[in-house]
């Protein structure tokens, strides 16, 4: 693809990949004069196996119905349809420039669960491209999705739990993976005890692991930032059915 790629992620080198997935990638590809489209979604997933046929194929419809929208929407903001002759002079797209949308997911596996973390580069011809995330978990033995507060007790405070962790961990993992000074501010800003600061997670193994994506609790240099828990950390607010 044309897009060119955000830093990498950083993180303490504890979260694998795993393959949980029973069918492979099946892809989205469109390449239209002015952008260029690839994106993928689990054929089938572990939830076939552990929970039947009907729970698997809802997961993989949430998963393509994600990307469908995200792909629906990028063609609607480049409005590629209706650009001007100024338009496509100023942005080079005469001279072979293109928009382009990547997407592509990982699966990591819990004791009762499956996750799929999607990364979403979409490139629209600035300084750089925008890099993003959706998560996905999924309870294994009664195939529902999860959200965040799913996990946890009701009423448990727990955000104010995982913001405090985070403050803790994000600096000391900012200095050990890189030379950027960590800004006290602005990871507090991006790790208030907010709902929206936490959308992104994932529970790969016994690590309940929050992903900070490029300007939430740095400059966009810094990349994204995994900061990992261990479950164990939080049992005083887990619910039993997910403590490791």
């Amino acid at each position: 693809m044309a897009t060119h790629q955000a830093p990498k992620p950083i993180g303490p080198g504890i979260a694998t990949s795993t393959p949980a997935t029973v069918t492979g990638p099946q892809t989205i590809t469109e390449n239209g004069k002015y952008y260029e489209i690839k994106g993928e979604y689990p054929g089938s997933t572990l939830l076939k196996q552990t929970t039947g046929p009907r729970a698997d194929a809802q997961a993989v419809s949430i998963m393509k119905t994600f990307l469908e929208q995200e792909i629906a929407r990028f063609k609607d903001n480049g409005n590629f349809a209706n650009l001007s002759q100024q338009d496509i002079e100023i942005q080079g797209l005469d001279q072979g420039r293109k928009y382009a949308l990547g997407a592509e997911y990982e699966t990591y596996q819990g004791k009762h669960t499956v996750s799929f973390v999607y990364t979403i580069y979409s490139d629209t011809l600035g300084a750089h491209p925008n890099t993003y995330f959706r998560t996905f978990t999924f309870d294994t033995a009664a195939g529902q999705g999860l959200h965040l507060d799913d996990l946890f007790v009701a009423d448990s405070r727990y955000l104010e739990k995982l913001s405090n962790i985070s403050r803790v961990e994000i600096p000391s993992i900012i200095r050990t993976k890189t030379t950027i000074t960590p800004d006290t501010q602005y990871i507090e800003r991006g790790t208030t005890a907010d709902a929206d600061n936490f959308q992104s997670w994932y529970i790969d193994g016994t690590n309940l692991v929050l992903v900070f994506p490029p300007y939430q609790v740095g400059p966009y240099a810094l990349g994204t930032v995994m900061v990992p828990i261990q479950l164990s950390r939080l049992g005083d607010v887990l619910k039993a059915t997910y403590v490791p």
